[in-house]
């Protein structure tokens, strides 16, 4: 199925996701997570760009966000990683691409639509794991929203999921496009994962490898932490579904 052109679509709400070469973790640092959003406010303001909700993780970064003109979207996106690269490579004493390919965009077509990407977006350091709540996250904007930073006569406390004043082209299948899955939704529970597994490693000093004692008390701890399935997690560790079925047996 042929790509429409994102100049075609009859909406100037969008989600963005960006992601570090080789799912590299470029934001892990904190001033990293922190000069990434001075440069989405700084471009924002400067292209007119309304941002609705964001969140900076350690290797990837999720964009809400409306406006008039999609020609400032790519332009403002263009502009936040070519700066963010060359400060990044500079800080690294290093060279060459920091991040992996294009930026993923996704049109939000529906009101109920924006709602869920807003709470998607902030709760993605709790589904992580890093914190119990989004207030609690530094590198996101949910303070902001929380004290009506964002314009209240376009979103009139949309995180409430009370009514707002925003108009989007009518659609035949509202519930269809609300349950839709948003960026790399399968990608994003990997990194999590995959983040959990690492701390899992540090906090237990372990080296587990092959050793089927340990790997054991690893399955059981991410079966315990999250919802994934059996092969997904298989997947991940490099090992057979029926091992991750016989762990959670025992």
């Amino acid at each position: 199925m042929s790509r429409i052109a994102r100049n075609q679509m009859e909406t100037t709400f969008f989600h963005n996701m960006t992601q570090g070469i080789n799912k590299e973790y470029i934001f892990e640092e904190n001033r990293c997570k922190k000069k990434y959003m001075e440069l989405l406010q700084k471009e924002a303001n400067e292209l007119n760009i309304n941002l609705i909700a964001f969140t900076i993780m350690d290797n990837h970064a999720h964009i809400l966000l409306h406006t008039e003109d999609i020609n400032n979207m790519s332009l403002f996106m263009k502009k936040i990683n070519e700066k963010f690269a060359m400060y990044y490579n500079y800080i690294n004493e290093r060279v060459g691409i920091v991040f992996r390919n294009r930026y993923k965009s996704q049109p939000i077509l529906s009101e109920t639509q924006l709602v869920n990407c807003i709470k998607y977006i902030f709760n993605n350091p709790v589904r992580a794991k890093i914190v119990l709540s989004p207030e609690k996250y530094l590198y996101s904007n949910f303070k902001d929203f929380q004290t009506s930073y964002i314009s209240n006569t376009m979103l009139d406390n949309v995180y409430k999921n009370i009514n707002c004043s925003i108009d989007f082209p009518k659609v035949k299948n509202e519930k269809i496009i609300a349950k839709a899955e948003f960026i790399d939704t399968y990608e994003d529970t990997e990194i999590f994962v995959k983040e959990l597994i690492r701390k899992y490693k540090k906090e237990n000093d372990l080296m587990i490898g092959k050793n089927t004692k340990e790997m054991k008390k690893l399955v059981r701890y991410i079966k315990k932490n999250t919802n994934i399935s059996h092969k997904f997690l298989a997947d991940i560790l490099q090992i057979s579904k029926a091992t991750i079925t016989g762990y959670m047996k025992d």
